[in-house]
Order: C-alpha cells, then sequence, then structure tokens
C-alpha cells in the first residue's frame, strides 16, 4: 500500500516548518486541532515515530506510525488501569457508527509509568481506519472480559492533526 492514498491532495514535498529528528528521544508537537496535536521525533531508543493522541482527563488515546512499520500502533490509556506488560486485553474500539475494530490489546507501560494497551491496525486496514478517523465524530473504546469498561473521546480536530501526521510519515527516513 502506498502511503500517497492515504493523503488525499496532500503534497509530499509539504514539511511542517521547523520539525526536526531529535536524536536523543524527544517528539516535538508538529500542530494541534482542539484537543488534539500530531507529534514527530524518536523514541527513546531512538527510533523516528510520528503520532496524533489526545489526552482528555484521566485517558490518553494516540495513533502512532514508527519508521519501518508497516501498520499503525493505537495506545489507549488510563490512569486507573493496572496492567502487567504483556497482558492480554481484548477490546472493541469503534469510531461513530462504523463497524467496530476489535483486537487484544498488550499490557505496556507509557514512560511516565502509567499503565496502557497497545495493538496495531494491519497494513490492508490502514486506508479504511484512516478514513474513518478523519471524518467521525467520536470514537468508543470498549474493554471486554471480567472488568469490562467503556469511554468514549471526541474526534473534534482529527481531520487536521491527520494532515500533519501524514506529512510526518513521509518525511520520516
Amino acid at each position: 500500500m502506498e502511503l500517497r492514498r492515504l493523503t488525499g491532495a496532500i503534497p509530499i514535498a509539504i514539511l511542517i516548518a521547523g520539525f526536526a529528528m531529535a536524536a536523543k528521544g524527544e517528539t516535538n508537537l508538529i500542530t494541534k486541532a482542539g484537543v488534539w496535536q500530531a507529534f514527530g521525533g524518536t523514541t527513546s531508543s531512538g527510533r523516528p515515530v510520528c503520532g496524533v493522541s489526545q489526552s482528555a482527563g484521566d485517558r490518553y488515546f494516540g495513533v502512532k506510525f514508527y519508521a519501518g512499520d508497516t501498520t499503525f500502533t493505537i495506545q489507549v490509556g488510563k490512569k486507573a488501569w493496572r496492567f502487567e506488560n504483556g497482558a492480554n486485553q481484548k477490546l472493541q474500539m469503534t469510531l461513530d457508527g462504523n463497524r467496530p475494530w476489535t483486537a487484544t490489546g498488550t499490557g505496556m507501560h507509557f514512560n511516565d509509568g502509567e499503565a496502557g494497551l497497545e495493538f496495531t491496525i494491519s497494513r490492508n486496514e490502514l486506508d479504511q481506519f484512516a478514513s474513518e478517523f478523519r471524518t467521525s465524530s467520536s470514537l468508543r473504546v470498549q474493554l471486554t472480559g471480567p472488568e469490562p469498561e467503556e469511554w468514549s473521546i471526541s474526534l473534534a480536530g482529527s481531520n487536521a492533526v491527520t494532515d500533519a501526521f501524514i506529512e510526518c510519515i513521509i518525511g520520516l527516513k
């Protein structure tokens, strides 16, 4: 799949001014729209990354693309969660009235020590996910199992930050 299909009319030559890949594991804000932000830079291991995310109250939702991958990585977190690294948790993600995305999230911890879950969107589903993410108004996350949980976040601003996210991905080396 070509990333050009995701970009629509976004010219490849456009890069956000002032954006530079940091060598010591830092990300930089590229743009912000509402509570959503697009960022790019490097991970603490030095791997180039681009992403979009929002933190609302005690919840976090992020979509990341790591250089060399063929998938998007979705990360969700909530301050009260206590997942062990590597633990599996079934979940469902629904963007507006679209077909739910089902996954088994893997327990992980963010740099601040908070627990979260991550899973990937496969290469053959990238265009569909990007389209739904850009055009939907809300996203609902549902954890299933012995302790079910559900929460929603607004996607207002997701279309604007997705343009910057795609530009960042195109600029990855």
